[in-house]
């Protein structure tokens, strides 16, 4: 399979070739899974939807299904449906934060399901002092800030693969990653239209003593590792390197959506401040994450009720690993609003 040979440098590549036989055996014959019976949908749009394993919220999303279905395959599970007559897809790999696990599952989803688009509707840790709880990135682009090289004492080193990248942005020549994966246009303002319905997140959320809007970051940099940073010398060095907003572990979709050619958006909310550490496993902090969980999956439902129109039956692939944005996008995107760098300045960015 094509697939597989662009793959071919990597464990990777081994871990789909054995999952991409079975996904392979069940298109073809119906023996591994099952594939849909339902009628098709009124747009003729199937969506596909992955959701983290925690918080559980898979619930948001079958409540408000009809027709629905589900289907297993090993560890993985699937559940189809409609809504607002719209068909979608929807998963929850397992376990939390597994690189491998998580291309499996898109893998699957994507190569059995057929979805039109993907949407990745999660939370994330912020890297920026004044992204704070309940503020929204959507992942214009997404980078693996996960893939580097370091030095004797835990350095970064940034000219890993300087021969391959040229950082235009005007940061530090010799990025070490040079794959940034960019999300579709058409999605990507979709998701901000409809993340500019949130209310305001409560001070209870914020750890302040009144509540604001919502910062949503249109053009943000989802930050994605099969590393989980709670140092902050070492958060403050990686984003000075791959300028990530927020570090989430959903590079994987990102990375089978582009390679399956099936138009992406990540939306992650702020559910806690990776800076403030050691983090704390506490009532604040599952409240935040469930939070935060709750109103990821409320941008993608109102998407989903927009893509009802005839405009949307069928949006072609676009991103990927060709950015569709101006030079400067990013960097102005990670300038606060007037009225972020007012509330924290006011009362911080606290875990409670």
């Amino acid at each position: 399979m094509r697939f597989f040979s662009i793959l071919a440098c990597g464990c990777f590549s081994a871990i789909l070739t054995v999952y991409g036989s079975i996904a392979h055996g069940a298109d073809r014959a119906g023996k591994d899974l099952a594939l849909p019976q339902a009628e098709p949908a009124a747009t003729g749009l199937t969506v596909g939807i992955m959701l983290p394993a925690s918080p559980d919220t898979y619930r948001q999303y079958t409540s408000v299904m009809t027709h629905k279905k589900q289907y297993h395959e090993g560890m993985f599970q699937f559940t189809t449906g409609d809504i607002d007559g719209v068909h979608i897809v929807l998963s929850s790999p397992p376990p939390i934060g597994s690189f491998s696990l998580t291309a499996i599952d898109t893998y699957l989803l994507e190569r059995i399901f057929r979805p039109g688009i993907m949407i990745d509707p999660g939370t994330a840790g912020s890297h920026l002092s004044q992204l704070s709880m309940g503020d929204v990135v959507i992942g214009a682009r997404v980078v693996n800030f996960s893939n580097y090289m370091t030095k004797e004492n835990g350095a970064i080193v940034p000219g890993q693969f300087r021969a391959l990248v040229a950082d235009d942005e005007g940061y530090t020549i010799g990025n070490p990653n040079p794959e940034y994966i960019y999300a579709d246009p058409v999605l990507v303002k979709l998701a901000e239209r409809a993340a500019s319905e949130c209310p305001d997140t409560p001070g209870k959320i914020l750890s302040a003593p009144m509540g604001r809007k919502p910062w949503i970051m249109t053009y943000g940099t989802q930050g994605s590792g099969a590393a989980w940073l709670r140092n902050v010398q070492q958060i403050r060095q990686s984003t000075r390197i791959f300028h990530e907003a927020d570090e989430a572990g959903n590079y994987p979709i990102a990375l089978i959506s582009t390679l399956n050619k099936v138009p992406f958006v990540e939306i992650h909310t702020i559910s806690d401040a990776a800076m403030n550490v050691p983090t704390k496993m506490n009532a604040y902090f599952h409240q935040c994450s469930v939070f935060a969980q709750l109103r990821s999956n409320k941008i993608a439902l109102q998407m989903i009720h927009y893509l009802t129109g005839e405009p949307y039956r069928y949006i072609p692939f676009s991103g990927g690993f060709r950015d569709p944005w101006q030079a400067d996008t990013f960097v102005k995107a990670a300038v606060p609003p007037a009225f972020v760098q007012v509330c924290t300045k006011k009362y911080g960015v606290k875990r409670g």
